[in-house]
């Protein structure tokens, strides 16, 4: 609307003046300036515009310090570009990814939606934000009184000038020469110059209290905004169901959590505040003009309408391209966290030239939106200069006009110039404004995607499950994932666990016997069938309550940081004493090598438990799913991973569980030791259907049967051979005779370090017993093989 930077061509400024300051005038701008702080400096001081000027002109000396104030040029035209398209700051800070989005919406209602969502969230601080807008008004209103203030003393001085030259009748300058500040007609009613400056002085410091109080409460404002945003983000995230993590990679979702809210933060706080100020400052600027010539302000505003189309079509278009950049961001976040979490693959298949290449694609994918971006906002802030320029010139002219018709006073004039600058530089403040708070719509846009989804399994709906005593039914259950509706898992699967039974899933790989336990834990529903739970239909029950009474425990079992007294107690909805931990602990053989640690179980494991080896973490694991006294127990390879003696320990902790019959176990294996341990077996074919069902001993034995070729057939045999050194179960018949047999768990020794030995010696024991079943097993599995046809 109104050129964002005040600049005249040197011709204009060199010796042609129309204006005289005194010092004390100089003064009062200097402190206005320092205390408005508008986005792009509004005229310094005069006193610096001479010597500014006088630096670029040679230091010439000019007769008229006012006219050189206008030809100042407080932030030439590229410099202005720069600023408008933040090109250093913006790039490479819009980061967000999703291909699985839809494509974003380039009407502006669908940015100034998300903008009004946004300031939604800020309902409950209404208060504060009527308060710090109240505040702006005051600092503002002060702020914008300044030229109306120059153009008063102008006129005083030029009537003073007047006076004297009419008086003396020389009409030079000699004359006006012997004039002081006391000479000068009251500014304002009867107000003379120094009482005028004194109140204005207050009204300044008033200002500038009130600028610092908006500035504070706009910014508070503004994080917590942000902070609820987020809040609700991460909490709307923890629920949504596994569908949603099948399509959203975790790259993804990172970028989105740090990256996008960090742009919703940095447009909803100092922008904000900016735009409220600019918003406010060229509304008062805009009164004023209005008010010192309603004719020149109707001029002026013959370019607001192009104006405003440009500034429309501008912000379509931007918050398109950020929506973009932080779409090819987030793919490039994904390539670098697919990389560095891969990096021992990578170094291994020497593939490291490879990866950076993928990456530098994705570079330059964020790169070419970048100059996209470059172009857009140079377009823009081009046509705003020259728009500018000829609003400048024109005013300027007619202006001059005015004054020499006797329609306008010269200090009229000059507040109107100054006054076209402040608001031209609020309205270059609005067009940044504006182009950042699209940007954080298009970033907002990608952060309500996640609070709108909406999941097909809602963890917090559905009655409370009520255990009895962990009966499992399947009952015609047919099921493919959501990401692969072609691929069908199950179909018409059916098969009954028994209460207290230790039953064992096997087949051929990729049959979905993981999928039985996702779906018991109903991470997912089945597409037709019941899943039932002690005859309760899981799809009807909250899956909060239902999984409150599962034991998981995963092949690859995941630790949080912290500490490993956190880890074993996480889940628990009770808080276990220090004696329960230890217990279970010690039940799941972690006691010993927990002891060892200079903390105990006070001890930080790092990230994922970086600092335990995968035989701790995964009794550690154990120790998690057993502390919640579970109904159910499952447990999916979970001791696929262990070396022999940790394998052993495992394995005679779940022969005490299985013989004691407080829960079901559901196992889910391939090697030989585990299905062993099991006292039934289900049997999954290449279809997903049950093939057979029985005790493992009786299956086994049977050449015939489906098991039988399972673990024997020659596809197999390979893998066999390498799986037959796995340590065997421990059975409820080859129990190890450990002190703790026979004693219960209150009864034990209270010295620590007795405790420590005697484990130790019963681990020991313990890994005997596992090497003479190995090779008891090793010899079954010999003549197993000759009698193989």
């Amino acid at each position: 609307m109104l050129k964002p930077v005040l600049g005249l061509r040197g011709s204009i400024g060199r010796g042609r003046g129309l204006l005289a300051l005194s010092n004390p005038l100089l003064s009062i701008t200097r402190r206005f300036d320092d205390r408005l702080s508008l986005p792009i400096s509004s005229i310094r001081t005069l006193n610096y515009a001479v010597n500014r000027f006088g630096e670029m002109k040679g230091n010439q000396r000019f007769p008229s310090a006012g006219i050189r104030s206008f030809s100042i040029t407080l932030r030439n035209r590229n410099e202005a570009s720069d600023v408008g398209g933040n090109g250093k700051h913006q790039e490479g800070e819009d980061k967000t990814p999703d291909k699985k989005t839809n494509k974003p919406s380039s009407t502006v209602s669908g940015g100034l939606a998300d903008v009004k969502r946004l300031f939604y969230l800020a309902r409950h601080d209404w208060k504060m934000l009527v308060l710090a807008v109240s505040l702006l008004t005051v600092s503002c209103t002060i702020g914008m009184a300044v030229p109306k203030v120059i153009g008063l003393v102008l006129d005083a001085t030029k009537n003073a000038l007047s006076g004297s030259n009419t008086n003396n009748g020389n009409g030079g300058l000699e004359d006006s020469k012997s004039l002081t500040l006391d000479d000068l007609p009251p500014i304002v009613g009867d107000i003379q110059l120094y009482d005028f400056f004194l109140l204005f002085g207050g009204a300044l410091l008033i200002g500038t209290m009130a600028n610092f109080g908006r500035v504070v409460l706009l910014k508070i404002l503004g994080e917590r905004l942000v902070a609820r945003l987020r809040s609700n983000v991460i909490k709307k995230t923890m629920h949504h169901d596994m569908e949603f993590y099948d399509r959203n990679k975790v790259g993804d979702l990172l970028s989105r959590l740090g990256a996008d809210a960090y742009i919703v933060s940095r447009s909803m706080t100092q922008n904000i505040s900016d735009g409220f100020k600019a918003l406010i400052c060229g509304g008062v600027g805009i009164g004023m003009m209005f008010h010192i010539s309603s004719t020149l302000a109707s001029v002026l505003f013959l370019f607001a309408p192009p104006l405003l189309v440009g500034a429309t079509i501008y912000g379509n278009k931007i918050r398109a391209i950020s929506r973009e950049l932080q779409q090819a961001s987030g793919n490039l976040t994904k390539v670098a966290e697919e990389q560095l979490s891969g990096i021992k693959t990578v170094q291994s298949f020497v593939a490291e030239g490879k990866e950076v290449h993928r990456y530098n694609n994705a570079v330059r994918q964020v790169f070419n939106v970048g100059k996209k971006e470059a172009f857009t906002n140079a377009t823009f802030f081009s046509s705003t200069n020259v728009l500018g320029d000829f609003s400048f010139l024109l005013v300027l002219a007619y202006g001059s006009h005015l004054v020499l018709q006797g329609n306008l006073t010269i200090g009229d004039l000059t507040a109107f110039m100054l006054y076209t600058e402040y608001t031209g530089s609020a309205v270059f403040g609005l067009s940044t404004f504006y182009s950042e708070l699209m940007k954080g719509a298009g970033a907002a846009t990608r952060l309500f995607e996640l609070l709108d989804y909406k999941p097909t399994i809602k963890s917090t709906t559905g009655k409370a499950f009520k255990p009895l005593n962990g009966k499992v039914e399947f009952q015609h259950v047919s099921f493919s994932y959501p990401t692969r509706k072609t691929n069908q898992i199950f179909k018409d699967l059916n098969f009954t666990i028994e209460p207290g039974s230790n039953v064992c899933i096997v087949g051929p790989s990729g049959r979905g016997k993981s999928t039985i336990a996702s779906l018991l834990l109903r991470y997912y529903n089945p597409t037709s069938g019941k899943i039932l739970v002690d005859g309760q239909d899981i799809t009807k029950l909250s899956s909060k309550s239902l999984r409150r009474q599962l034991g998981v425990v995963q092949q690859e079992p995941i630790l949080m940081s912290g500490t490993i007294r956190e880890n074993i107690t996480y889940g628990v909805s009770r808080q276990p004493s220090m004696e329960e931990i230890r217990s279970v602990a010690k039940k799941c053989f972690c006691h010993a090598f927990i002891s060892k640690f200079p903390n105990g179980y006070e001890t930080i494991i790092g990230p994922r438990g970086a600092l335990l080896s995968g035989g701790q973490k995964q009794r550690i694991a154990i120790a998690r799913a057993l502390l919640n006294k579970p109904k159910i127990l499952i447990l999916d390879e979970a001791t696929s991973a262990l070396d022999v003696e940790s394998e052993g320990a495992i394995n005679y902790t779940l022969g005490r569980l299985m013989k004691s019959k407080e829960l079901t176990i559901i196992s889910i294996a391939h090697r030989l030791s585990t299905i062993r341990r099991s006292e039934n077996v289900i049997v999954l074919g290449i279809d997903g259907s049950v093939v057979e069902m029985g005790k493992f001993k009786d299956l086994y034995a049977n050449h015939d049967s489906a098991l039988h070729k399972l673990l024997t057939e020659p596809s197999e045999q390979q893998h066999s051979q390498h799986q037959q050194y796995a340590p065997p179960a421990i059975t409820q018949e080859s129990e190890p005779q450990t002190e703790e047999n026979g004693k219960d768990d209150s009864g034990e020794d209270q010295n620590s370090d007795h405790e420590e030995n005697s484990q130790d010696q019963n681990e020991k024991r313990l890994q005997e017993e596992v090497i003479h079943q190995v090779l008891e097993d090793i010899s079954h599995d010999q003549k197993t093989s000759t009698l193989r046809p």
